[in-house]
C-alpha cells in the first residue's frame, strides 16, 4: 500500500474479563485485515509481481500483498505489556 493511505493491517482488542470470572484474563487478541478492504475499486495500472514471484506471494498485484507476521510471538512491539 502507499504511504499516504490509511492502512492499519494489525488490529487488536482486549476481551472483557469480569471480576467474577474464575478463569485468568485472556489478554490482548490480534487480527489482521486484508489490504483490499481499504480499496474502493481496484485501480488500473497497479504494479505487478513477476509471474514466479506472484505464485509465491499468492497475488499478482503488489498493493494487494499482505505479509503475515505472527503477533503472538511476544514483545513490547506487539502489546504484550499493557
Amino acid at each position: 500500500m502507499k504511504e499516504n493511505q490509511p492502512f492499519t493491517p494489525v488490529k487488536s482488542y482486549k476481551p472483557f474479563h469480569s471480576r467474577f470470572d474464575p478463569c485468568p484474563p485472556i489478554g490482548r487478541k490480534y487480527f489482521r485485515t486484508p489490504p483490499h478492504l481499504y480499496m474502493r475499486f481496484q485501480p488500473y495500472h497497479l504494479e505487478q509481481f513477476s509471474p514466479m514471484e506472484a505464485l509465491k506471494k499468492g497475488t499478482l498485484w503488489k498493493d494487494l500483498y499482505d505479509f503475515y507476521d505472527n503477533p503472538y510471538r511476544g514483545g513490547i512491539e506487539y502489546g504484550e505489556k499493557d
